[in-house]
């Protein structure tokens, strides 16, 4: 008869232990990511004590950082929250919606910056579009991007960045999501010399020489722009085809943020290349395809930039092209430190434009190893063909590198 309450009662003692088990780790990991970052763990009182809820808060570098649990749809989420000094844009961005299209078709505000994967990632809003589009540079554009890919739920506006997760009881999770706000909060609100210059020289398609002028730059006195640098650092040596280097940098890295997913996996795809080097499959041959089909597949909008490699590296890379495209600019050399050895002459095409919804398309750049040409045989503005051979690809800024050039 009372054989019912017995088992309620072990039930209901088992359940009040495991929650009072998962507290006991939760309050362990918050308490060792606040004292790593240096900020305050905060009690919590009232209806939010009795639901387990925890908060944090603190100020890192200048940035203000609130962490705090709360309950939605009889579930615990995290809310990580960083402030900064306001841009004065009435800036707001985040991930596009399936909607996007529709709503820009009632008159929805979405500011388009000019680069297709930036353009189709993020619905962008603000008082005037130009100021937005001068705001966001290369460098900014980079961190905005790369924080909506790790994290997709990201929104960043005039002095906030936030990001809502499922509960985090992690301590690593904890430190990670907040050094990756903090990063591109220091990006986005003051001036950054080293990573606009690396992320302008890397768009332009010089991924060599930027990669030279990180190098020779002395490391940021901030840590947080710092850890920026290093990123795009990291990516352009694997870019480069320098993948020891590129392992050991996305290794430190990961020491930083060991649980940013965007670190893990390039240092996971970074390792997995080292361990093949010495039984690489033969150089694909054959032809790659048309550049329409090249640059949609590999730089849909739901790829990380680890992804778009592994696509050119297992479908593209050492394929022929035969592609036209307009000449937007052009430099002969005599070593280059994409293409080596010269004479020759390194040569810009915009080779495709990706479509953008009910918008025009944004160009997908082709650099062209070319012979040492004559000075009237080509200039910008000029629609050539060429040939040759895809060597490699720069997924952040969508340029794919062609050696062995010839123009038809």
């Amino acid at each position: 008869m009372f054989a019912p309450f017995i088992i309620f009662g072990i039930v209901g003692s088992i359940i009040a232990a495991l929650i009072a088990s998962r507290r006991k780790a939760a309050n362990a990991a918050w308490t060792e990511a606040a004292g790593r970052l240096g900020i305050e763990l905060r009690p919590v009182t009232g209806f939010a004590a009795l639901a387990g809820n925890l908060s944090m808060r603190g100020t890192v570098q200048g940035v203000t950082v609130f962490v705090k649990t709360f309950q939605s749809n009889d579930k615990t989420h995290t809310r990580y929250r960083v402030k900064m000094p306001s841009l004065g844009l009435g800036l707001k961005m985040s991930k596009q919606s399936p909607l996007a299209s529709m709503g820009r078709f009632f008159g929805v505000q979405d500011i388009e910056v000019g680069e297709p994967l930036f353009d189709k990632q993020l619905m962008i809003k603000g008082d005037h579009p130009e100021p937005v589009r001068a705001f966001l540079t290369p460098a900014r554009r980079v961190a905005v991007s790369e924080l909506i890919t790790a994290y997709r739920q990201a929104v960043v506006t005039d002095n906030t960045i936030e990001v809502i997760t499922g509960f985090t009881s992690d301590a690593e999770e904890l430190v990670s999501i907040i050094q990756r706000l903090v990063s591109v909060a220091q990006i986005l609100s003051q001036k950054a010399p080293s990573v606009e210059k690396l992320a302008a020289t890397r768009l332009d398609g010089d991924a060599g020489d930027a990669l030279v002028e990180s190098e020779r730059k002395p490391p940021e006195s901030d840590p947080w722009i710092e850890f920026a640098r290093k990123t795009q650092e990291a990516e352009l040596r694997y870019v480069h085809g320098d993948i020891k280097e590129a392992a050991e940098a996305f290794e430190k890295l990961s020491k930083v943020v060991p649980a940013d997913p965007e670190i893990k996996a390039w240092r996971d795809k970074t390792q997995r290349r080292l361990k093949a080097e010495d039984r690489k499959p033969p150089r694909l041959t054959g032809d790659a395809g048309s550049a329409a089909e090249v640059a949609e597949k590999l730089f849909h909008p739901d790829n990380f930039s680890f992804d778009t490699i592994e696509l050119f590296e297992t479908e593209y890379e050492g394929k022929s092209v035969r592609w036209s495209g307009e000449v937007k600019r052009l430099r002969r050399f005599d070593h280059d430190r994409d293409f080596g050895d010269g004479p020759g002459t390194k040569v810009v095409f915009a080779v495709h434009a990706l479509a953008n919804d009910l918008f025009a398309g944004r160009e997908i750049d082709a650099i062209v190893h070319l012979p040492q040409l004559s000075e009237d045989s080509i200039e910008p503005g000029e629609t050539h063909t060429f040939t040759g051979t895809l060597l490699r690809c720069d997924p952040a800024m969508r340029n794919l590198f062609v050696t062995d050039g010839e123009l038809v």
